[in-house]
């Protein structure tokens, strides 16, 4: 999957989503692209991953297309990449108007699986599919399933138990807006796909454990008889609808243990992280098929599991140019391994062109060579051996105070130098704060 001497440049829009930040995961290494932001203004976690980041008004809003097209045309902008469906919606309104290519397959296609009803409709001879209803009388027996027609994730879903919340619901709903289905108890799955016209690429099914928010927290990859019985699924699909790029759809169990199919999204999803660690990355796969080159994949066969958790990303108004760090217990943990986050940020600071201290009451008789062993010893611009008797705070005040902070296990150590000098001083549960993922 390789293009010598071709690049594109992508604006993923909105970049802050769950989507939008496993498309930034997915291309922010990759040499043949070069990432841009469209977010509202507004907190959201665009601004901690992104470089480029560029504000837009919301799709509701008059002039929001016009912001996209400024930011098409001052970037030279090749490719929009939507990262969830209601901008998806919003794009193909004006898809002509843009001035660069969506990340999507055509319009036909995307406006088909956009509805709910339309996709049972259109597969419903060739693959299970739930009994969807289409009059209030026809429903005899409870619980039923209720989801909009156009929605997104878990949004305004229902599981309706009774005749009275029955009744309720569809005095202020209508059929039109809302799909009604059997209600599925059983494991539910996602199915990751890639495919142009011709082919089936890729078909990924993995388990949604645990989900929260309509995000699958915890996902396995599936295999055997259930895998064998899944493709064949997807390929009915993709023959009876030729998508073009990444898409997934889902799956859930009847009563009886049958899959069936809940509904199809051409969009990235979060959770594709677990086929991406496996080689298939679902975001650079599209963009070399809309761009008309062909495609192989290696997909490595090994087992994997995916549990996801939030994770923590700061601002902060730290200043500095020069970091005053300790050795043990802080980089070397406990005589026995590496602490990795320090590491991280130790070249994030050599890629920013900040000095690094080396400022060490370590008791190796060969010190160069412990520092060897561990593989660090060309990471410190000084190195500085103190004796135990030795004050910290009286090497930075000769070695340089102003733009400095100071990482240390000890609290002694950092009360000395925080008290005497006042920069910022960091234990190593506190150097998340430092990291920086913008690029």
């Amino acid at each position: 999957m390789s293009c010598a001497n071709h690049s594109w440049r992508v604006l993923v829009f909105p970049a802050g989503t769950e989507n939008g930040l496993e498309i930034w995961k997915s291309l922010i290494t990759c040499k043949e692209v070069e990432l841009f932001a469209a977010t509202i203004k507004g907190i959201n976690h665009t601004e901690y991953v992104y470089e480029k980041c560029n504000y837009v008004r919301s799709v509701s809003d008059v002039g929001w297309i016009q912001d996209i097209k400024n930011i098409v045309t001052k970037n030279k902008i090749d490719f929009i990449y939507p990262a969830n469906s209601i901008i998806i919606d919003a794009l193909l309104s004006c898809r002509e108007q843009l001035g660069c290519r969506v990340a999507l397959p055509e319009t036909s296609i995307v406006m088909l699986t956009r509805s709910k009803i339309e996709t049972i409709r259109a597969l419903q001879d060739k693959i299970p599919v739930p009994i969807t209803y289409t009059r209030k009388e026809d429903i005899t027996q409870l619980p039923v399933f209720v989801k909009p027609n156009r929605g997104y994730g878990s949004q305004e879903a229902y599981i309706i138990d009774s005749f009275l919340l029955w009744n309720m619901f569809i005095e202020e709903k209508s059929f039109e807006k809302y799909v009604v289905q059997e209600y599925l108890p059983g494991r539910e799955y996602t199915v990751d796909c890639f495919s142009d016209h011709q082919k089936l690429h890729v078909c990924a099914p993995r388990s949604r454990e645990r989900i929260r928010m309509g995000t699958s927290m915890h996902s396995e990859i599936i295999s055997g008889e259930l895998y064998a019985k899944i493709e064949k699924i997807a390929q009915a699909i993709h023959q009876k609808i030729p998508i073009t790029g990444a898409w997934f759809f889902q799956l859930k169990e009847d009563k009886e243990g049958n899959v069936k199919l809940l509904e199809i999204d051409i969009r990235i999803a979060g959770t594709m992280a677990l086929n991406r660690v496996r080689g298939v990355n679902f975001p650079l796969l599209s963009l070399y098929v809309f761009d008309g080159y062909p495609v192989s994949i290696m997909q490595n066969s090994y087992s994997v599991i995916i549990d996801r958790c939030l994770k923590n990303r700061y601002w902060h108004n730290v200043s500095y140019k020069r970091v005053y760090v300790d050795l043990d217990e802080t980089i070397i943990l406990k005589k026995k391994k590496i602490n990795i986050d320090l590491i991280k940020y130790i070249y994030q600071c050599i890629s920013k062109g900040i000095t690094i201290i080396l400022l060490s009451k370590n008791l190796e008789h060969n010190k160069e060579a412990y520092l060897k062993k561990w593989r660090i010893y060309e990471l410190f611009d000084k190195i500085i051996w103190l004796d135990e008797k030795d004050r910290k705070v009286d090497y930075i005040k000769q070695c340089g105070v102003d733009g400095s902070i100071f990482i240390d296990d000890s609290f002694t150590q950092r009360q000395e130098v925080f008290n005497e000098l006042r920069i910022p001083t960091f234990d190593p549960s506190m150097i998340e704060m430092l990291l920086d993922d913008r690029s």
